[in-house]
């Protein structure tokens, strides 16, 4: 294969499936009470869940340190590939804007391929996946680039969270959506606009519902389920991931449902009980 995917690691891809198709992912940092961790090098998931109610403050998060960013860049060079870096999405981070900026300054600008994944979670880490089956056939770029910005372009995001807190507090939606949200204990819908923003969805009065309304926007909205790789993410919830993946299994034949763990630059904006449903329109 010409081409070798890198993500940073807010795409949230399990770390087997992602050695399994030789996607390398950069960390992200995630900034604790002054403390700088990169995730998913000194900062496990299962660590950060544990401790994150007990935090003085919101955990900070920030792109991947440019340097390492770069190096990674030129190592795939250096294998003899095209890198095709997929990041997170513009409008919630700088990533894009910074991996455009170093492009320029690689050994070979024309090889590296840098795609705004308009996305978040395990939704891109789902597209990066999509990218490398296509980038495994013997294509042009423009023709593989094509497929996989449609694949972009249908990829939808939905998910429910136990409270808009976290999501408030770190600018990703209004203080108003945050206040109706925690009005009579309203399990919040979200999605991500076409342009890779946040905003609210609907609303529903309890757990159950929400992971139900899922479920039930899916039915309304997807295409070809018997030809889709689904996706669930989620942040300290595996039952509740594992439910939603059964109800759906009720009502759709699909081709499968992959699940994922929400980490911790993700889990900063959303806090514990988030969970997200991705699959194509």
């Amino acid at each position: 294969m010409p081409y070798k995917i890198l993500v940073d690691s807010a795409s949230d891809i399990p770390a087997d499936r992602a050695s399994a198709a030789s996607i390398v992912t950069v960390p992200m940092l995630v900034n604790i009470e002054s403390r700088t961790f990169s995730e998913g090098v000194n900062l496990t998931t299962k660590d950060f869940y544990a401790q994150f109610k007990s935090f003085k403050e919101l955990p900070k998060t920030s792109q991947p340190n440019p340097t390492n960013l770069l190096e990674n860049y030129e190592r795939i060079l250096s294998e003899g590939y095209d890198v095709v870096a997929i990041h997170l999405s513009s409008a919630l981070s700088s990533t894009f804007a910074t991996a455009q900026m170093l492009r320029n300054h690689t050994s070979a600008p024309a090889r590296v391929h840098i795609i705004d994944s308009l996305g978040a979670s395990f939704g891109y880490g789902l597209l990066a996946l999509f990218a490398q089956e296509i980038l495994s056939s013997d294509v042009s770029w423009e023709e593989a680039e094509a497929k996989i910005l449609a694949i972009r372009q249908n990829m939808r995001y939905v998910f429910t969270l136990d409270t808009l807190e976290y999501l408030v507090k770190g600018g990703r939606v209004s203080k108003t959506a945050g206040f109706i949200g925690g009005l009579l204990s309203v399990k919040p819908i979200l999605h991500m606009t076409r342009d890779g923003r946040i905003e609210p969805f609907a609303k529903v009065r309890s757990r159950r519902a929400a992971i139900l309304k899922l479920v039930s926007v899916m039915l309304d909205e997807i295409v070809h389920p018997e030809q889709q790789v689904l996706g669930i993410s989620h942040s300290d919830c595996l039952e509740d991931a594992q439910f939603l993946a059964h109800e759906i299994r009720q009502v759709l034949t699909v081709k499968d449902i992959w699940i994922s763990e929400i980490g911790c630059v993700v889990g900063s904006h959303t806090g514990p009980g988030t969970l997200a449903l991705f699959y194509q329109t």
